[in-house]
């Protein structure tokens, strides 16, 4: 069983690299420095790139629900009327245990593929090559076993796609909201990695804000000020906002 810790919670966070030009790599640090076995000791990165996207996600939920924090504000438009909409989550709904690594496709003449889902090193990889590998040669690399009369992937391609889709809708998660404004139906894409790393990254800069009140205040250094527990700091920084430090 994995245990997850909310960013923030630990002096060395302030150390987290938020690289969005490779975000596997990001992802990756982020789940071996708070991401832990059920004997506490933390999770090594080899092991991390071997997760499926599905179970990397799943444990970057656990670290945001672990801070208490279950909501955050996609931003989308209306393909309508073009107004702005602000679509509210609840992380909760889609926090629970990793879908299986793989699972079986059949096409309506009876072809049946294994496939299975796509991993950090996957990505890595792909990365790796720039970017180049065609979408059938990265599909190809997820079929374990061919049972039937093969067929060129290329023609199977949007098919695939949908069955991913339905056996891991998280990874590539769609939502349906109503404009507040025309009341039309939209169909919303949303990037539920990229905004919970968004909301990691504001926790680290929370932890830099408190550093600098802190040491403007105190004259503490910045080891010392991240050693106090997070409630010592709290407290110090509400002192500081209610004027009772000179």
């Amino acid at each position: 069983m994995m245990r997850a810790r909310p960013v923030g919670s630990a002096a060395s966070d302030i150390d987290l690299v938020f690289d969005a030009a490779d975000r596997p790599g990001t992802v990756t640090a982020l789940l071996a420095a708070c991401v832990s076995d059920a004997d506490g000791q933390t999770v090594d990165e080899d092991e991390v790139w071997g997760w499926t996207l599905n179970q990397r996600l799943q444990a970057l939920l656990a670290m945001r629900l672990a801070s208490g924090d279950t909501r955050v504000d996609l931003q989308s438009n209306c393909t309508q009327c073009g107004e702005a909409m602000e679509i509210g989550l609840d992380l909760q709904a889609f926090a629970g245990e990793p879908v299986a690594p793989r699972f079986t496709w059949r096409s309506a003449d009876g072809l049946a593929l294994s496939l299975r889902l796509p991993k950090g090193h996957d990505l890595r990889d792909w990365m790796r090559d720039g970017g180049q590998v065609l979408q059938e040669a990265l599909l190809a690399s997820l079929v374990e076993d061919v049972s039937g009369q093969p067929q060129p992937l290329s023609t199977l391609l949007p098919e695939l796609d949908d069955a991913f889709e339905a056996h891991d809708p998280l990874t590539a998660l769609h939502l349906s909201a109503a404009c507040p404004a025309c009341a039309h139906v939209n169909t919303v894409g949303c990037d539920l990695e990229a905004l919970l790393l968004d909301g990691f990254a504001r926790a680290q800069a929370g932890m830099l804000d408190d550093v600098v009140k802190l040491a403007s205040t105190f004259h503490w250094s910045e080891a010392a000020i991240l050693a106090l527990p997070r409630w010592r700091r709290a407290r110090y920084l509400r002192q500081i906002s209610q004027g009772d430090w000179a």
